[in-house]
């Protein structure tokens, strides 16, 4: 069974995250020692979401590369 680490933080904004407008950014990491993805956003919330979607991204990808 694998652990899963999850980490928020407080991240500061890159230059297109400026553009948009945006002055605070959250990063959501989420590992698993053989996966690591990432997604950033407004809110908490969205930076979850970003990630999560990554991660199933991820593990799609995962498993094409395992079982072509």
């Amino acid at each position: 069974m694998r652990n899963f680490e999850i980490r928020m933080e407080l991240a500061s904004p890159n230059l297109f995250e400026r553009f948009a407008g945006m002055r605070a950014v959250y990063a959501t990491t989420i590992t698993d020692r053989t996966l690591e993805v990432v997604g950033r956003g407004p809110t908490p919330e969205s930076s979850h979401e970003a990630a999560h979607t990554q991660w199933e991204l991820a593990q799609l990808a995962e498993a094409a590369v395992m079982y072509p």
